[in-house]
Formats: C-alpha cells, sequence, structure tokens
C-alpha cells in the first residue's frame, strides 16, 4: 500500500508530515484529504479513485468503518481519497466539493450534517458523480445512488419492547442521546421512546446529550446519578456512551441497581463487557464500509443496484455473546452478510 500526499488547501507537505513522523493512519487527525492507493489487486475497477468521506474519525465506530472501506478499497485496487471534516459542516462541504472538482469516479460517505451538508452534495450531482451513502440519508433535493443502513427506527422500537419487558412495565428510566443533527440519533431515541411512552408505568426521569462521546457521556451519566436516586435502566444511543454511563455508575457505587444498553456491537472493549455482565447488550449496527466499496465497484462497472440496502440489527446479550465475540483471543467475530438477501 502506497501513500500519496499532495494537499490541495494549504502549503503544507503530507509527504513531509510524514517524513517527520506522522504515519499514513494518524493524517486523517491533521483533517488533511488524503489518497490510499494499491497496485496489487486486479479487477474490473483496478485503478479508478473513489472519496471517502467521514464527518469525523475518532469514534471507535467510524474507525471500525474507515478500515473496513480502505481494505475493501485496496483488495480492489481501487485508489481512495479519504477525507475528514473533524466535526465541521463547513469542512465537509469544502471536502465534497474538493472531491467534484477532483473528478474522483464515486464517492462512498458518512454525514452527521445531512441538512447542513446539501452543498456539497449537489457539488457531486452538478459533476455527474455517482455517490453511495452509509448509515444516516441524506436530506433535501439531492441525489445518491445507494444507501446503505439498518432499519434504525424498526430496531430502536425492539429496543424500547426490550425495556418494556426486562422491567415489567416499571421503572425511572434514563436516556442518554448522541449528535442531535444525526438521522440515526434521531430515530432512535423516536422509536424507543414511541415505545416507552405508551407504557405509562415507565419514566424517563433524565434524558441528556453526549454526542456519542465516552467522556462526555461520563459527564452526562454523574448528573443524572446525582440528580435522580432510583434509576432502573439507562438507553445509551451507542456503545462509547454506554461505557462511559457505566464507569460513572461503577464509580457511584450503584452498578447493581441498574442495567445498560447500546449500540453498535464493534469493539471487543464492549463485547467483553457485555460477556462478564457489565453491560446488558448491544444492538449491532453494522459499519457497512465493505459493503459500500463493493457497491460502489458494482456501480463503477455499470451494474444496477438497489437504491437502498437495509441491513440486520440483532440484539447482543450474555446469551449469544459467543457469536459475536472469541473470548479466547478477545476478537470480534462478524457474521457474514448474505448480500443477495439484500437486493444485491
Amino acid at each position: 500500500m502506497t501513500t500519496k500526499t499532495t494537499d490541495t488547501r494549504s502549503g503544507l507537505s503530507r509527504r513531509g508530515l510524514i517524513k517527520g513522523g506522522l504515519s499514513a493512519s494518524a493524517l486523517a487527525v491533521t483533517g488533511f484529504p488524503f489518497v490510499i492507493g494499491s497496485a496489487r489487486a486486479k479487477s474490473p475497477v483496478a485503478g479508478k479513485t473513489i472519496g471517502f468521506s467521514q464527518s469525523y474519525a475518532t469514534d471507535e465506530w467510524l474507525k471500525a468503518q474507515r478500515q473496513d472501506v480502505l481494505g475493501t478499497a485496496e483488495k480492489l485496487g481501487l485508489k481512495t481519497i479519504v477525507t475528514d471534516a473533524r466535526e465541521s459542516p463547513a469542512q465537509e462541504i469544502r471536502n465534497l466539493e474538493d472531491l467534484a472538482v477532483r473528478g474522483v469516479d464515486l464517492v462512498v460517505m458518512i454525514t452527521y450534517y445531512a441538512d447542513a451538508v446539501q452543498p456539497g452534495i449537489k457539488a457531486l450531482n452538478d459533476a455527474g458523480i455517482p455517490i453511495v451513502v452509509m448509515s444516516s440519508s441524506l436530506k433535501g433535493n439531492v441525489n445518491f445512488d445507494c444507501h446503505l443502513a439498518a432499519d434504525t427506527l424498526g430496531t430502536a422500537r425492539r429496543a424500547g419492547q426490550y425495556y418494556v419487558e426486562q422491567l415489567k412495565g416499571q421503572g425511572n428510566v434514563v436516556q442518554i442521546e448522541g449528535k442531535p443533527g444525526s438521522v440515526v440519533n434521531q430515530e432512535r431515541g423516536r422509536g424507543w421512546r414511541e415505545v416507552i411512552d405508551a407504557n405509562p408505568g415507565i419514566k424517563v426521569v433524565s434524558k441528556g446529550i453526549a454526542n456519542y462521546s465516552r467522556a462526555e457521556a461520563l459527564q452526562v451519566m454523574q448528573d443524572f446519578l446525582q440528580a435522580q436516586k432510583d434509576i432502573d435502566a439507562v438507553y445509551c444511543h451507542n456503545d462509547n456512551m454506554a461505557k462511559g454511563a457505566l464507569q460513572a455508575i461503577t464509580e457511584a457505587g450503584r452498578k447493581g441497581e441498574m442495567f445498560i444498553t447500546g449500540f453498535d456491537g464493534i469493539s471487543p472493549e464492549t463485547l467483553e463487557m457485555i460477556a462478564n455482565g457489565d453491560l446488558r447488550g448491544t444492538f449491532v449496527y453494522p459499519t457497512f464500509g465493505g459493503e459500500a466499496v463493493e457497491v460502489a465497484s458494482r456501480i463503477l462497472q455499470g451494474q444496477k443496484v438497489p437504491k437502498e440496502l437495509v441491513f440486520p440489527s440483532p440484539m447482543i446479550t450474555k446469551e449469544n455473546i459467543a457469536e459475536f465475540y472469541d473470548a479466547g483471543t478477545k476478537t470480534r467475530r462478524v457474521p457474514a452478510v448474505d448480500l443477495k438477501s439484500l437486493g444485491l
């Protein structure tokens, strides 16, 4: 694998950064676009260039997604221009516009700012560049070729039903939300609340925003624990926040009082916590990374692909943890996705 290092936005040289000790995998921290290329694979799309755009890349789920995208692209011989907006919608627009100017063959993207980044999407549309979207859908009058996601609303409703069953219809719960601008975050809240609010015996006594951050969730949960003497369960919109909440609960000596669930099921640390009974469970949220590149390959070959691909999102608990986690090697097991069953 090779790294090309030419910055189009400043006088800084990525090659200079690398010589100075900054690795290619760390370039995302700088916010500069960088190119990953491979010449080893011989496939129908080898040598073509795709753009890969993320709103930010510090979350463990997003890191896993990036690995999946780059790994699959390398196997197919695709060159990849990687951009990281570092949580700035304005930068994300510039990144997308830059990919349009560069004339990449296709863009694979995920955004947490679907409303704000519409100008960048329109720039890609105007350039006639195909778009494969992962996770949150796009908004506004823009075009894309394929959207890969899970049934987030349906999964959140299942989560709500799980809470009703586990609490036997009675109890006090708290809710920790992710990034407000994320469509996925909104649906994880809406679906769960639909079920919870229909059960008057269960009260949402506190809710807060932690932006998918473990550190922020720690603080939010500490505030909840000070304000609420009776909490039976903690609903978190991702695993990072579930782990932050767990830390606060443990430090407060209240671990036996409540259960916690999250979303993602990606990191071995999370799966180990479920195996040990520290977290009650999580709902799998695939990274979509490898599959998105496979879809991109088909689009680049002129093949038709479905507009929407909906992935399963099972719940991982202590009872089925062995399907998703190898305790001996402390690595996650990723059940194969039947792409044909999804419509590919």
